[in-house]
C-alpha cells in the first residue's frame, strides 16, 4: 500500500478508538448504558448500524461469485430477506422496544412460565451468545484472510528478526490459514494472516468493550459511510475501465454471447418461476432473525422510542437490500468485462473462488492511490462493524442472562 493509503487506514483506526474512549464514562454507569446505550439511539442510527453489521468484508466477494454462476437473479439469495426485515421494522421492532428487556433471552421469562423458564433463558443465552456467536465470528475472520493476504504483507513491513520469531511459532503450532490467492509460501501467508487477525481482534475489542453499544453504533455509522463512499467510487472507476455504462451490454455480448449475457443480466430466473415465487414467499419465515432476534433486537431495544424502532427497521432494509446492491452490481458486471472468463471452464469451487477474488484484485489493479486506501479501509470497516457487534452482543448474554 502507498503511504497515503496507510494514512487513511490509520485515520479510521484512530477515530474508532477515540469513539470507544469518548463513550467510556456513560457506558460504565450500568448495564443498560453499556448494552443498550441508555435506550437513547435514534432510529436512523440503529438502522445504519444493523446494515453495517451485515456488511462483512467477504460479502461483496460472495456476491461476485453468485452473479458469475447464477447472474443477477442469484442475488435473490440475499434479497429474499427484505420482507423479514420490513416485518421486523413494522411489527417486531416496536414490540422489542416495548418489552423493556436487555436481551431477547431475558424476554423468555416474560413470554413463558414454569420451572423450566430459567433453564430456557440460559440455554438461549449460551446458544446465541457463545455457539452461534463464535461460529459466525470464526467464519467471518477466516473469510477475511483472503482480503488480508492481498493487502497486508507483514513479511515486507516487519523487521526480519521479529517476523522470523512469529513465523517459527506459527510453523511449530501447525496453523494453516493460507487462502493461496497471492502465491506466497504457505507459512508466510499463514503468518501474515495470524498477525492481521490478531491486530484486528485487539483493535475492535479495544473500542467496542470500552465504550459499549454506544461506541459500536457510533463507529458503525462512520464505517458504513466509508464503505458506501468507497464502493461508489469503485463502481464509477470500474465502469469507466469497462468502456462506460451505456456500452456494458454490448461488451458482454461480444465476450459471452447474447444468451449468456441475457442470463447474467436478468433479475429473474429464466425458468422454474413458480418454485421461485414459492421460495420468495416463504424463505423469510425461515431466517433466524425474521422476528428481529439477536443483535437486530438489541438495536431496536436500544432505540429512543417505539417509533424510532420502526424507523430503524425500515432504514436497515433500505440500506441492506437496495443501496448495497445498487453500488455492487455495476462493479461486478464491469469486472466480468475487465477480467473475462472462458465459458468452457467447469463452474466448480476453484472457479468460483477465483472469480470471487476479482473484487479484491480490482481494488488493487484499478483504483488510484487514495481511492484504493479508502476502499481497503471500507473492507476493514466492514469486518470491524461485524466483529464489534458480535463482541458486544455476545457479552450482553453473559452479563445479563448467565
Amino acid at each position: 500500500m502507498h503511504f497515503i493509503d496507510v494514512l487513511i487506514v490509520l485515520a479510521f483506526i484512530a477515530q474508532a478508538i477515540y469513539s470507544g474512549f469518548r463513550s467510556k464514562a456513560q457506558a460504565s454507569e450500568n448495564l443498560t448504558e453499556y448494552l443498550l446505550a441508555g435506550r437513547s439511539i435514534k432510529g436512523w442510527k440503529a438502522g445504519i448500524s444493523m446494515a453495517a453489521t451485515q456488511y462483512a468484508a467477504d460479502t461483496p466477494l460472495l456476491v461476485t461469485g453468485l452473479i458469475v454462476t447464477s447472474g443477477i437473479a442469484g442475488l435473490w439469495r440475499l434479497w429474499i430477506y427484505g420482507l423479514a426485515f420490513l416485518m421486523m421494522g413494522y411489527l417486531f421492532g416496536k414490540a422489542w422496544r416495548k418489552a423493556g428487556v436487555l436481551t431477547d433471552a431475558e424476554f423468555t421469562e416474560i413470554r413463558y412460565s414454569g420451572n423450566a423458564v430459567l433453564f430456557l433463558r440460559g440455554l438461549k443465552a449460551v446458544y446465541y451468545g457463545t455457539i452461534i456467536n463464535c461460529v459466525v465470528l470464526a467464519m467471518v475472520l477466516v473469510a477475511a484472510t483472503r482480503i488480508f493476504e492481498i493487502f497486508l504483507p507483514w513479511h515486507l513491513w516487519i523487521p526480519s528478526g521479529l517476523y522470523q520469531i512469529i513465523h517459527d511459532t506459527v510453523a511449530a503450532a501447525g496453523i494453516s490459514l493460507s487462502s493461496k490467492v497471492t502465491g506466497l509460501e504457505a507459512f508466510i501467508a499463514t503468518t501474515n494472516n495470524v498477525i492481521s487477525l490478531s491486530m484486528m481482534i485487539l483493535f475492535v475489542a479495544l473500542y467496542s468493550t470500552t465504550g459499549g453499544l454506544r461506541s459500536v453504533i457510533s463507529t458503525d455509522i462512520v464505517q458504513f459511510a466509508i464503505m458506501m463512499l468507497a464502493t461508489l467510487l469503485y463502481a464509477i472507476i470500474a465502469i469507466y475501465h469497462a468502456g462506460g455504462l451505456f456500452n456494458i451490454t454490448d461488451r458482454l455480448v461480444e465476450l459471452y454471447g447474447k444468451e449468456r449475457t441475457t442470463q447474467m443480466l436478468s433479475f429473474l430466473p429464466s425458468d422454474t418461476i413458480l418454485p421461485f415465487i414459492v421460495i420468495i414467499s416463504l424463505q423469510w419465515f425461515f431466517q433466524m432473525n425474521s422476528d428481529g432476534t439477536g443483535y437486530l433486537a438489541q438495536r431496536t431495544m436500544a432505540c429512543n422510542s417505539q417509533k424510532d424502532a420502526k424507523i430503524a427497521g425500515v432504514v436497515f432494509t433500505f440500506a441492506q437490500v437496495l443501496i448495497r446492491s445498487l453500488f455492487w452490481l455495476p462493479i461486478i458486471v464491469a469486472l466480468l468485462i475487465i477480467y473475462p472468463f472462458d465459458l468452457s471452464l467447469p463452474i466448480d469451487d476453484s472457479f468460483i473462488s477465483n472469480r470471487e477474488m476479482l473484487f479484491a484484485k480490482g481494488i488493487n489493479d484499478l483504483l488510484p492511490i487514495g481511492v484504493r486506501g479508502l476502499m481497503i479501509t471500507g473492507m476493514l470497516a466492514a469486518l470491524a462493524s461485524t466483529m464489534d457487534t458480535h463482541l458486544n452482543w455476545g457479552a450482553s448474554y453473559w452479563s445479563n442472562d448467565i
